[in-house]
């Protein structure tokens, strides 16, 4: 690899420019070079993590949207989520992506409150946590009944609700 002269006066500022260097854009190291920004670029766009960051950030976004919402936002007279609910969903998200296990979508229920739903196939569950406190996990699919569970807000009941939901959709 042929070296690089730098003046003592050279920055580096980025990959494709080095301020007083002699070295044209072009031979092998610049092939180099041109081939580790592709290779992070595509590394970018696989990674399983970098990919549930993004999931994180717009499911934040989701909650956010939530919080800003006014009674009857669904023009049927739906309350809109309270404080403690946006809370609430807002730890459980925390939890998820601490533990790389994504909703599919966080939106407002029409009970009053705040959802997070997971779906994978024709199989739905979400955990609800109401306005009234009420907590409730509920999880479905095209072939039989739902399957209803009362929860608190423990973390012995949110560990047992995710517990429940990664049973359900992975079977």
């Amino acid at each position: 690899m042929p070296a690089i002269a730098m003046s003592s006066r050279s920055v580096f500022s980025g990959p494709r420019y080095v301020a007083g260097a002699e070295i044209a854009p072009s031979g092998p190291s610049w092939k180099i070079l041109e081939f580790f920004q592709r290779f992070i670029a595509e590394a970018g766009s696989t990674s399983k993590f970098l990919q549930m960051a993004r999931s994180y950030q717009e499911l934040r976004s989701s909650l956010e949207v939530c919080a800003g919402l006014g009674d009857d936002w669904d023009s049927y007279g739906a309350a809109k989520p309270s404080k403690h609910s946006i809370e609430a969903a807002d730890r459980l998200l925390q939890r998820l992506f601490a533990e790389l296990f994504m909703p599919s979508r966080v939106i407002p229920s029409a009970e009053g409150g705040t959802a997070l739903y997971f779906n994978s196939g024709n199989k739905t569950a979400y955990v609800e946590y109401r306005n009234s406190r009420e907590v409730i996990l509920a999880m479905f699919d095209d072939h039989g009944d739902p399957i209803i569970v009362e929860l608190t807000e423990s973390d012995a009941d949110e560990s047992r609700a995710l517990s429940l939901i990664r049973s359900y959709i992975t079977s």
